[in-house]
């Protein structure tokens, strides 16, 4: 992707990652990959190494690293090619350190899911009584 300089000035040529795609992909939102300054990788920056098993998926020639703080929306037209994808490694990485960059709190998230398993799991057992939650949990319904 030819990636904007933060001033605008210029572009450079370089690869990106999606992180999101306009229902008919005629816009994608990227962060960039860099080669440059690989050895210090610093908040909400992954590492892209060789060594790493899911390396060769990203299609990368040389070690990277993944900024997500250098995030741009840009032009499906913009897109040079496809060169490659992040296994689920790095993806659960590069999510990490969306949340760190951009600041994401998500306790509130995790509290609502806990509060809403906590209804769905009394809700079953006001239904079926213990034997619902042990098969709800794939338990046997019936312990020795």
């Amino acid at each position: 992707m030819p990636f904007p300089f933060t001033d605008l000035s210029a572009t450079k040529l370089r690869p990106a990652v999606v992180l999101w795609a306009a229902p008919r992909q005629t816009d994608f939102t990227l962060a960039f990959i860099s080669s440059q300054h690989v050895s210090n990788i610093g908040v909400g920056e992954v590492a892209l190494l060789p060594p790493h098993s899911e390396f060769s998926l990203t299609g990368l020639s040389a070690p990277s690293k993944i900024s997500a703080t250098k995030l741009v929306t840009l032009a499906r037209v913009l897109l040079r090619r496809w060169l490659g994808r992040l296994g689920p490694l790095l993806l659960a990485d590069l999510d990490r350190a969306l949340l760190t960059a951009l600041s994401i709190n998500t306790l509130p998230y995790r509290e609502e899911g806990i509060r809403d398993e906590r209804t769905r799991l009394v809700a079953l057992y006001r239904a079926g009584g213990i034997a619902a939650l042990l098969a709800d949990l794939q338990l046997p319904t019936r312990i020795i």
